[in-house]
């Protein structure tokens, strides 16, 4: 198993992020290292199949990646959730979409439970952070994305993510700008050149 990346050219925003960008993720724990604005976020988005790239390809397991799959989740700041939906209105629609159970472990783990009627726009940093870490490690995919994803999380959210990622039995890519962290955790390091 692996993802395998051949002359990716992704932009965004009229900008190019990246450009035949080649990459192979063999390791089954992988941390994509790089500057702020490098195109890691961009990258994890591309390879979950819900940010649209130019040219070249992107494949888990030999199989095309073109559009989002129930097998591939990516919890990231880069995907912007709806302002006026409560956490509790998206958990259920990713519930509904993907045809899941009610997370009520992780909604507890986390300490989520008083957040679930607040509006998205008016969570706090590391609650957004706690909700879409919800949201991906629900799905239980084979393949999960991470997006800073210790970024914001109080000492005990963070202590729960370390725990989550090791009991997790499919593929993890990470995009950290704490490389050593993510090493230290097992994680072989992938560095994204920039363009």
């Amino acid at each position: 198993m692996s993802v395998k990346i051949n002359n990716l050219s992704v932009h965004r925003s009229g900008k190019i992020v990246l450009q035949q960008y080649e990459q192979q993720f063999t390791q089954r724990l992988s941390c994509i290292t790089g500057a702020n604005g490098s195109g890691k976020s961009s990258l994890l988005c591309a390879i979950a199949g819900i940010l649209p790239y130019q040219s070249g390809d992107i494949r888990w397991q030999d199989a095309l990646i073109t559009k989002a799959r129930a097998d591939i989740a990516i919890a990231s700041d880069a995907i912007t959730l709806p302002d006026f939906a409560s956490a509790r209105d998206v958990i259920l629609l990713t519930q509904q979409l993907w045809q899941l159970g009610w997370p009520q472990q992780l909604i507890n783990d986390f300490q989520f439970q008083p957040q679930l009627d607040t509006q998205c726009a008016s969570l706090s940093t590391g609650n957004l952070k706690k909700l879409q870490l919800i949201l991906a490690f629900m799905r239980q995919p084979a393949l999960l994305l991470l997006d800073e994803a210790n970024i914001a999380l109080d000492a005990q959210a963070q202590a729960l993510l370390w725990q989550l990622i090791a009991s997790f039995n499919g593929w993890i890519i990470a995009a950290s700008n704490e490389a050593q962290l993510y090493a230290d955790k097992g994680f072989t390091l992938v560095a994204l050149h920039e363009v």
